[in-house]
């Protein structure tokens, strides 16, 4: 397809020198790499280019024409002599007005064309004004007007690889002229083309060449070097045909720095996050488990607590243990202060839901054996805990049966020789369960096992005991009176029970017991709390820093992947602050994207666990809304390295990538 390029007449560019012909004035540039030993790449190079000459610069490879370009193009500094351009000696400008005046006055046009895979044509074209820190008002229309210049306005939104090679480099040419530099720079502009789209090319330069814009083509290409009005030859590192330097003046002229918007900036950062959606989508994975693991650890944290207080809560509220006060000088206790009809009693006292007795049965030195045999090389006989206990202390302790059944009044009546064990008990006596009805040896008498605890909710000690009938206990082992009531009650009667308790027990004299109403257990549970958060904040945490070692790591990756778009973007005028701003700007976005997701997940989570446990979930308010916040915080750290060797490559070296 022939393609016809629509021309208009360049706009007249202000001299910045005494000359205003001059646009390229060399002296004495030298350029060299490393130090032992160092090569010298250019050598003594003078060279001057007046205003609308096409310069072709052949030479060999390794001749020095692309170190040549890169200075000519401030993608480079010389290590000594002078460069000016336009007037303007460049080797003594900072890194943001090199590149304003790279972004401004010089136009590149690359061999392998250096357009963004994942911007339509049109955009391409208008990535060459952001980095001019205008606002981008009229650039749709500025990129539009050289799309058609070059004839590409059917594929304005076409991305590149939609596009043929002479295509692609089209676009590459409109992009190079947005805001008509004094300087075209052209890399082996034909090396990717056919014969057919190289000479649409070189006929479109010849074109521009003649409307006065200055071209500089490094070429292998003979063909090529002779369509320009001038030649000149490298040859290890030096310069022929170059001419002698001119005796112009330098110019004083301010040259303005390269800049970006803060609108471009957010453009560019979302436009290269979601320019590769699988890998974004496993970037942001990562932030999302990370993120969701601490929400919902938060709020589970929360829930779970509050149910553990709850527990808390109740058991302090509901229970009070009466005993004996010693009494007289001595503190000796009267071992009758409890009348054994204290449960009685106490459940005739509105509040009390179950009280029973509780008392230690001196067996002295006898052992328990669960055999009457007795074999020396293997103890059978051991040392429990023998204790006297009420029907109804299994009631108030909550005691839960594993096998058998509890002592009955009938058992006490008459005091039968029977027993309950607990676990840790059977345990030890290597008994399972009563099925077979076991029988425990306490001294030299049997005792029938008609159960096993599973477990008590007070009074742990009984996990570890032989429960006998206090009846029992008062027959055979002389038991005086019940060591302690132990009295369960309504939850928020425990103070009131308290208080009536001794007269209900003792008329006589209530100063003779004492009655123990636990303390609210504020410090274990702000223990039991303090331990889940931190707990679950852990499990959290690790997981965040997970998520956010997978930031850093894809956009490292990216940074690598995408070296040759840094070149690009540093030779249309990008600072290398410009290019640690876009990547912690795309590295933060992504963080506060996985925060959102990760946020409302969290939040799912806790409500699903509450729904199926049956409890009443508890949330942090804050933490969903400060969940994106925090990503995007762990995102901009995460970038942090990325950002930086990112900003660290150099110009020129990233556009031989």
């Amino acid at each position: 397809m022939t393609v016809s390029f629509k021309l208009r007449q360049a706009p007249t560019i202000k001299a910045a020198s005494a000359d205003p012909d001059l646009v390229l004035d060399l002296r004495k540039v030298c350029k060299q790499f490393g130090s032992d030993p160092a090569v010298n790449a250019l050598i003594d190079v003078d060279l001057v280019l007046q205003r609308g000459e096409w310069l072709s610069i052949t030479g060999p490879s390794g001749s020095g024409k692309t170190t040549l370009l890169n200075v000519l193009g401030c993608l480079d500094r010389p290590t000594s002599g002078q460069y000016l351009l336009d007037g303007t000696e460049t080797t003594t400008l900072s890194e943001k007005e090199r590149a304003g005046l790279r972004g401004r006055r010089i136009g590149f046009i690359f061999q392998s064309f250096h357009l963004l895979p994942y911007r339509t044509v049109l955009e391409n074209v208008m990535l060459a004004e952001v980095y001019r820190g205008r606002t981008a008002r009229g650039r749709r229309e500025r990129a539009m007007e050289q799309i058609r210049r070059v004839g590409l306005a059917h594929r304005a939104d076409f991305l590149p690889s939609k596009l043929s090679g002479g295509e692609r480099q089209r676009v590459a040419i409109a992009r190079a002229l947005m805001g008509s530099p004094s300087l075209l720079l052209c890399d082996e502009p034909t090396g990717n083309l056919d014969s057919k789209n190289t000479e649409s090319i070189l006929d479109f330069f010849a074109e521009l060449n003649k409307e006065g814009m200055t071209i500089v083509v490094v070429t292998h290409d003979e063909n090529v070097a002779h369509r320009g009005s001038r030649r000149v030859n490298m040859k290890d590192g030096e310069l022929f045909g170059g001419r002698e330097p001119s005796a112009s003046s330098l110019s004083r002229v301010r040259i303005a720095a390269s800049g970006i918007t803060a609108r471009d900036l957010v453009n560019e950062a979302i436009a290269g996050a979601i320019s590769r959606p699988a890998r974004m989508a496993l970037t942001v994975l990562g932030i999302v488990i990370g993120m969701s693991a601490l929400v919902a650890t938060v709020g589970l944290t929360r829930t779970a607590g509050n149910r553990i207080i709850s527990q808390f809560d109740q058991l302090a509220a509901t229970e009070l243990f009466i005993s004996a006060r010693p009494g007289g000088a001595v503190g000796m206790i009267d071992p009758r202060a409890i009348p054994w009809d204290a449960p009685e009693r106490l459940t005739r006292l509105n509040g009390v839901v179950a009280a029973g007795l509780l008392s230690d049965v001196k067996v002295q030195d006898l052992l328990i054996s669960a055999s009457p045999v007795v074999d020396p090389a293997n103890q059978t006989a051991i040392r429990l805990a023998v204790r006297a206990a009420s029907p109804d202390l299994f009631r108030a302790v909550r005691g839960e049966l594993a096998s058998g059944r509890f002592l009955d009044d009938g058992h006490s009546e008459r005091a039968d020789r029977v027993a309950i064990l607990g676990p840790d008990a059977a345990r030890r006596l290597g008994i399972s369960g009563v099925e077979r009805l076991p029988a425990i040896y306490v001294g030299d008498h049997l005792y029938l096992v008609i159960g096993i605890l599973r477990d008590v909710v007070r009074k742990p000690e009984l996990l570890g005991s032989v429960i006998i009938p206090e009846g029992t206990a008062r027959r055979y082992f002389n038991l005086l009176g019940p060591g302690l009531v132990v009295v369960e009650t309504k939850i928020g009667a425990a103070s009131l029970i308290a208080l009536q308790a001794r007269p209900a027990l003792r008329p006589d004299d209530p100063r003779a017991l004492r009655v123990q109403l636990p303390q609210e257990p504020r410090r274990v549970r702000d223990d039991v709390q303090t331990d889940l958060n931190v707990m679950f904040l852990l499990l959290g945490g690790l997981s965040l820093v997970v998520g956010a070692l997978g930031i850093a790591n894809i956009t490292l990756v990216g940074v690598m992947e995408r070296t040759g778009e840094i070149g690009l973007r540093r030779a249309i005028g990008a600072t290398r602050r410009h290019i640690a701003e876009q990547f912690l700007v795309e590295s933060a976005a992504i963080g506060t994207v996985g925060g959102l997701l990760g946020s409302s997940i969290g939040v799912l989570i806790v409500v699903g666990v509450s729904a199926y446990q049956v409890w009443t979930p508890v949330l942090d308010p804050l933490a969903p809304l400060l969940a994106p916040i925090v990503g995007g915080v762990i995102g901009l750290l995460s970038g942090v390295y990325p950002a930086l060797r990112a900003a660290a490559l150099e110009p020129a070296e990233a556009l031989r990538s």
